[in-house]
């Protein structure tokens, strides 16, 4: 059966995965300055242990540099595992958006606490009726029936 994938459009970025857990930009850089000019290099990390998750972004300057180290590395033996190499597929405008939502999460707790009050002064005062508490008089008793 023949691969059904669509061909991948070339960026100037190449995905490397598969990588040892040791190697770290500097190693990377040493593998893709040969094929050119290096503008970013992103080791990908686990945000709980610091650790290298065995992928990575490297940027280069042209598509055909990324071309030619795609071409080079793909499918060879670094750090004894097979590399893989392909372009990087640009991320979505969705990516911008959920960044915003999470700066605007980002709000302490005392911000959250006076934006709860606010709000709920706001209902109180659109609709008094409902938030009335019966009040209790002194000296009176509950009837039962």
């Amino acid at each position: 059966m023949k691969n059904t994938k669509p061909a991948m459009k070339p960026t100037n970025t190449v995905y490397i995965s598969n990588l040892s857990y040791q190697r770290d930009r500097n190693g990377l850089k040493t593998i893709f300055n040969r094929f050119g000019t290096i503008k970013n290099i992103k080791v990908i990390v686990e945000p709980s242990t610091g650790e290298s998750r065995g992928m990575a972004f490297v940027e280069m300057s042209s598509v055909a540099e990324a071309t030619l180290a795609i071409k080079e590395i793909n499918g060879q033996v670094i750090d004894g595992r097979t590399v893989k190499a392909n372009y990087a597929i640009p991320q979505k405008e969705d990516g911008l958006k959920k960044e915003s939502k999470t700066k605007q999460k980002d709000l302490d707790y005392k911000d959250v606490q006076l934006a709860k009050k606010a709000r709920n002064q706001a209902r109180r005062n659109s609709n008094p009726l409902e938030f009335k508490m019966p009040s209790k008089k002194k000296g009176e008793k509950k009837t039962t029936k």
